[in-house]
């Protein structure tokens, strides 16, 4: 009995004391949850926290696929040298230093780097610097050196995982793709589409490691996490367009010293925005720094009198025929007057003529005779305006445009003058952009129907189409369809008789309006300045695209017909024998070189290429150090360069032959279905795309 009266007391001893130390731990996390817990909790997210993690940026691409923006990933090495136990420390920090020295930091001797781990461990740094700007083949190398081969918890090891926003053709269309910016607004594509190329937010568990910094980093290996992605986008525009719009307005730019310019190369039949330049001279190069063809409204001259004729053409109160006394070219309206930029002696003509030969005193009888009478005809010219849409925004894809400036003769009355109507007829007291100039003149070319302009034509997702951005009118008739082929006539005949005859064509024909704005004529003691501009369309009987040119403030020579109009002509031409895969102008002093004397782009293995060059006999050179490699036409050789083949993600392997797709894909882990023969003209997965073993198909042609 003592025996079992013993255990029984020790029994219930042991289920007394863990009775109170349950009630104890419940009344302590009672306390600290309820009582204590804001306190508790404070002191925690001071140093451990959840913390938002962007996904990988989106890229945007050109009408073909070509990246126009991507984002490279980069990382930054450093090291917590408080990690390490001694023994590995003082084993291994040799031979950390000499890698060190021989691979990713040579610019600091063996000597100095032992010398610099030394200290950090002395001084108990937990975030020392290592590199930054890493790829991901660098980056797997550091992994395995001596030290850092422990892990973050064996050799204090950390690595911290960045992007960088790059444009892989750099200035072309720079301003329209946009900046991707930290500490400031998002312009461009990049801004308008943000959320989209954003993508999803993730959180992630982060700890400071240091209190007298904010320094936070992971507490689980950014490895470990899949990084999301955001949308892609494509775009409206042509790399090949993009770059002779680049090239040809660059070069007037420099050739005139104009401040800036601006083009854009508009597809007539959808609004489709093929090209965009907007440069600005700087040390003697175009620099994209603002987009003028969106957002500047200015003044637009004499290529507004295609509006003034339409308007005296749909309201019957003129004609092609009708005359019109140019009075030598100077005539009074109002207390003010008007002088014809180029002295004449010319009297009576018809409208068509004083079109042609951009008559200031002509066009602005003719509006100021039937529309300048009473406030009803200025109400009936100012109507015409809106039936045109030129008091629109074109609602572009970029935050920015400029809003038209058009005066009202009742709503803006004390604004408005004798003199308003006559000098608005040739595109003065008034402010519109290129752009919405440019979409006037798309309209009538496009026989009266006005398309919305737009740049962005699909946004993706990795696994296929988000959205489509379909072609659509803003209105269906701007004018009748007899009115639009007598605008269409007096367009034509401005180059082949009128201002723009100097850039008449062999190759294409060409219509269109020359421009000279005075931009500060209100002041005439001024050294004056101008504007120089051309906006048209080609070819002039089925036209394919439109475009504007404009130079703002150049010097010398200043008139739209010999400073904006040749550069009109040049992208007409490369653009049609581009087109239509005529014989290419590479340069206005080269030989015509045709597609049977050099071979189109192409890609794949490099020393496949340099051996068939070499064995035919035609010239070449080398600029690449992978084996993989794109080869591309230039004037009379082909230029060899690298084509980079990313370890985990998907390439870009359109232009290669079945052979060399299949081997660069399925040494991916990827597996290949081949559709066609030839070479890959598309592929079912995006470049760029993260390589996990998917499926892939490859369309040859």
């Amino acid at each position: 009995m003592d025996r079992r009266t013993e255990l029984t007391a020790r029994a219930y001893f042991v289920v007394t004391v863990f009775a109170v130390l349950a009630l104890i731990i419940a009344f302590r996390v009672l306390k600290i949850s309820l009582i204590e817990g804001d306190k508790w909790r404070a002191k925690g997210s001071k140093n451990v926290q959840w913390m938002e993690v962007d996904a990988d940026r989106g890229n945007i691409y050109a009408d073909d696929e070509s990246l126009l923006a991507t984002s490279l990933q980069f990382f930054e090495i450093r090291m917590d040298a408080t990690v390490p136990d001694a023994k590995l420390f003082k084993s291994k920090v040799d031979s950390l230093a000499l890698m060190l020295s021989r691979s990713i930091r040579s610019d600091k001797t063996y000597g100095e780097w032992k010398k610099t781990l030394y200290q950090a461990r002395k001084a108990k740094n937990r975030y020392l610097f290592i590199a930054k700007a890493l790829d991901t083949e660098e980056v797997e190398m550091v992994r395995k050196f001596p030290i850092f081969r422990a892990g973050r918890y064996g050799g204090g090891f950390l690595e911290l995982r960045y992007g960088t926003r790059k444009k892989p053709f750099n200035q072309l269309a720079s301003r329209t793709i946009g900046e991707d910016r930290n500490n400031a607004q998002k312009v461009g594509l990049e801004g308008y589409f943000d959320k989209f190329l954003k993508g999803p937010t993730d959180k992630r568990l982060m700890k400071k490691i240091d209190n007298t910094q904010d320094i936070w980093v992971p507490v689980y290996d950014p490895s470990e996490f899949e990084i999301k992605r955001g949308d892609d986008i494509v775009t409206t525009i042509n790399v090949h367009l993009q770059d002779v719009v680049h090239a040809e307005l660059e070069k007037q730019l420099i050739k005139s010293q104009a401040a800036s310019g601006t083009a854009i190369l508009m597809e007539v039949k959808t609004g489709a925005i093929k090209a965009i330049s907007n440069l600005t001279l700087k040390d003697s190069v175009g620099v994209e720094i603002i987009n003028t063809a969106i957002a500047n409204s200015s003044e637009p001259g004499s290529t507004f009198k295609l509006a003034t004729v339409l308007a005296l053409l749909e309201d019957s109160l003129a004609d092609v025929e009708t005359q019109v006394n140019l009075n030598a070219g100077t005539m009074h309206f109002s207390d003010r007057i008007m002088h014809d930029s180029e002295k004449h002696n010319k009297h009576m003509v018809s409208m068509k003529e004083a079109f042609a030969i951009s008559s200031n005193v002509g066009i602005a009888k003719l509006a100021n005779d039937a529309y300048n009478r009473n406030e009803a005809g200025r109400m009936m010219f100012r109507s015409k305006l809106t039936q045109f849409g030129l008091d629109q925004m074109t609602d572009i894809e970029i935050a920015g445009e400029g809003v038209p400036k058009i005066k009202d003769p009742v709503r803006n009355k004390k604004d408005w003058y004798g003199t308003t109507i006559p000098w608005m007829a040739h595109g003065y007291e008034l402010a519109i952009t290129p752009l919405q100039l440019l979409n006037f003149y798309n309209a009538v070319a496009n026989d009266g129907r006005m398309m919305k302009p737009y740049l962005v034509s699909e946004i993706r997702k990795e696994d296929g189409v988000v959205k489509k951005f379909e072609p659509k009118a803003m209105i269906e008739r701007i004018a009748r369809p007899e009115n639009i082929t007598k605008a269409q006539e007096m367009l034509l005949e401005v180059v082949e008789n009128g201002t723009a005859k100097n850039i008449q064509s062999s190759q294409v024909s060409m219509a269109g309006k020359t421009g000279t704005t005075r931009v500060n004529y209100s002041n005439r003691e001024e050294f004056a300045k101008y504007n120089a501009s051309f906006c048209g369309y080609f070819p002039a009987d089925n036209p394919e695209y439109s475009m504007i040119v404009i130079l703002y403030d150049p010097k010398g020579a200043f008139y739209g017909a010999s400073v904006a109009a040749p550069v009109f002509k040049a992208v007409a031409e490369k653009a049609m024998a581009w087109r239509f895969e005529i014989a290419p102008v590479y340069n206005d002093s080269a030989a015509v070189v045709t597609s049977k004397t050099i071979p189109e782009r192409n890609v794949g293995f490099g020393a496949d290429f340099t051996a068939l060059f070499d064995y035919v006999g035609l010239a070449y050179k080398k600029k690449n150090k992978n084996p993989w490699v794109s080869v591309d036409p230039f004037e009379t050789k082909m230029i060899v360069d690298d084509k980079k083949i990313a370890k985990n993600a998907v390439p870009d392997v359109r232009g290669m032959g079945a052979r060399d797709a299949m081997y660069v894909l399925e040494n991916l882990g990827l597996r290949v279905s081949v559709i066609g023969r030839g070479k890959v003209i598309r592929q079912s997965l995006i470049p760029g795309t993260r390589t996990r073993g998917q499926h892939i198909d490859i369309f040859l042609d």
